[in-house]
């Protein structure tokens, strides 16, 4: 009974199988009450042969239906059947003299609500044909009453039931444009994130050559000014691509396990220069009994991080910034991870504290409209720890400071503790230009991209490496060259015209004669989020960088991936 229920309220479930549903319930305990009535009254044994058989047939039919979901066949022969039997039963009954009459009414109501069309009135025709007895002259006014105000009543219903059907098909086609627009939005934001990857990609990997040259002190100030300014617009393009995937419901959480002090670690390195920058203190409290290996989604746990901090950062013109993590157990199993960020900058008023987290808006506008910043941020913050099953508060004294607390549920791997962690052993990564370049005389590398000016900058970003870079416009010209040449690495672009890097992938991968069919292949585009990542690691790809990339970043996965002795053979 309890699952007949589920189904008759599933809203997902259309409302004529709904009905069939309920009113056939109702039905077949109908059927057993007058049946077992029949038996114990001392009925005619033609009547009590009668309901037997109705009530075997009807509950056949029922769960016949029930089971293969033909729902206009099973209402068509249970509407046959109700009035194959009520209409024989209700004369041999006594007519309007015994119970029959609310049992044919409910039968008329059963078949106008279940059935449609012929159906219905097929149904009718077998009740009038069915009849054996007229009705008498005396309560002939009394059955055509029941009888009027019964199909009245059905009217009634149907007409109901078909406004609510029209309706529905109305909210379904609103629905389905809905979704539509939201896929075209996140088409869009997806397609504009690329399209503006693609030249700051040219941007700001030419301005890092320009960066690495003998320059003037002028020339310099401004390619870092360039660089300061690509990367904002980069960190805008990605707030506005991260809020249009929450909207659309396009972000996923993906767990995977990751080691605390290595993710703080991370987190620190990236935050501490801004703070040093300002010369603001930064001041890192962790609690050495966390765990060392937790399981979680590493890279939006440090996204939520980044963005409270960098937002700490940026409304704090002296004084400090702390971050203090420390956790608990919690009873659900899970380790209650917690954070707090706390600055001695401006502070929040009190009234706007409950619009922090809305999506485009500044809080106290006239404090901060010299600050740069979409508004989006901490929006993403909150909705990032709704899918994590975290939350966030916040507490501000107006022109003091203020401290972001963010708890995280995460499963635990490793319970041995973190041990001592703090600004002294978190190790400071040196600048690009202060770190060993890579050294890769004799390797062959092929980029393929569509445009042009992005492989000008995999060239220049390689050039002093030592290798020996060749440059392909599409999958078409690159399987041509990985015929003939080995490449000891193929940096691959996702989105080209003709044939996308996917199947150029597989293509590469499958030639019988092809000299790369084992070689590294890294996917380098302008598709970025921890979900793009997961399907080029599933797609085959050994590696994964989003433009525009550093050119240290592109070093670093070379020499993850190449060999200590690679092969130099043309």
């Amino acid at each position: 009974m309890k699952a007949v229920m589920s189904r008759i309220l599933d809203p997902e479930i259309s409302l004529r199988k709904r009905l069939f549903q309920l009113l056939s319930t109702i039905a077949l305990v109908e059927y057993c009450i007058v049946t077992v009535y029949n038996l114990v009254s001392g009925s005619s044994t033609t009547q009590i042969v009668i309901m037997l058989i109705g009530t075997i047939l009807f509950a056949a039919t029922v769960a016949f239906t029930f089971r293969s979901g033909h729902i206009r066949v099973g209402s068509t022969i249970s509407g046959l059947l109700y009035f194959c039997i009520y209409p024989l039963t209700f004369f041999s009954a006594g007519g309007m003299y015994g119970g029959a009459p609310p049992v044919f009414a409910f039968a008329l109501v059963y078949v106008f609500l279940v059935t449609e069309k012929w159906e219905r009135a097929a149904s009718l025709a077998v009740c009038i044909l069915g009849r054996r007895h007229p009705v008498d002259v005396e309560h002939a006014e009394s059955f055509l009453a029941i009888l009027l105000v019964t199909l009245l009543l059905c009217m009634l219903f149907t007409f109901v039931t078909e406004v609510y059907r029209a309706e529905n098909r109305i909210v379904q086609r609103q629905k389905k444009e809905i979704e539509d627009l939201n896929q075209a939005q996140k088409n869009f934001f997806s397609s504009m994130s690329h399209e503006i990857r693609t030249p700051v990609n040219a941007i700001i990997g030419l301005n890092e050559m320009t960066l690495r040259e003998e320059i003037s002190d002028e020339v310099r100030e401004n390619a870092q000014n360039i660089e300061v300014a690509g990367r904002i617009l980069l960190h805008t393009v990605n707030e506005i691509l991260d809020m249009a995937k929450l909207e659309t419901g396009g972000m996923e959480i993906l767990k995977s396990d990751y080691r605390t002090a290595s993710m703080l670690s991370d987190i620190v390195n990236m935050v501490r220069s801004r703070a040093m920058e300002k010369g603001l203190d930064f001041v890192l409290r962790v609690d050495p009994a966390l765990p060392a290996v937790l399981c979680g989604d590493e890279i939006r746990i440090k996204q939520v991080l980044l963005n409270v901090i960098t937002n700490a950062i940026k409304y704090t013109r002296e004084g400090s910034v702390t971050l203090s993590i420390s956790g608990e157990h919690g009873e659900d199993g899970r380790f209650k991870v917690v954070y707090d960020v706390a600055d001695t900058g401006i502070g929040i008023r009190e009234e706007s504290i409950p619009h922090l987290f809305s999506s485009f808006r500044r809080v106290d506008e006239q404090s901060t409209h010299a600050i740069e910043g979409t508004g989006l941020g901490l929006s993403i913050v909150k909705q990032l720890l709704d899918l994590m099953e975290g939350s966030v508060s916040v507490s501000s004294e107006y022109g003091k400071g203020s401290t972001f607390h963010i708890e995280i549920p995460q499963e635990i791997v490793d319970d041995t503790p973190v041990g001592s962690l703090d600004l002294k052993t978190v190790p400071d990564k040196a600048p690009a230009s202060q770190q060993n370049r890579l050294i890769a005389s004799g390797l062959r590398i092929l980029a393929v991209d569509d445009t042009p000016m992005n492989l000008m900058v995999v060239k220049k970003l390689l050039r002093d490496s030592g290798a020996v870079v060749e440059t392909a416009s599409g999958g078409t010209e690159a399987l041509r060259k990985t015929l003939t040449t080995h490449y000891d690495l193929i940096l691959m672009d996702h989105q080209m015209p003709g044939m996308d890097g996917i199947t150029c992938l597989h293509r590469i991968r499958e030639q019988e004669s092809g000299m790369c069919r084992d070689s590294r292949v890294v996917c380098l585009t302008a598709n970025v989020g921890a979900d793009m990542e997961t399907r080029y690691r599933e797609a085959g790809f050994d590696g994964y960088l989003v433009k525009p990339v550093r050119g240290k970043t592109l070093e670093e996965e070379i020499a993850r991936l190449l060999p200590p002795a690679p092969h130099t053979d043309s």
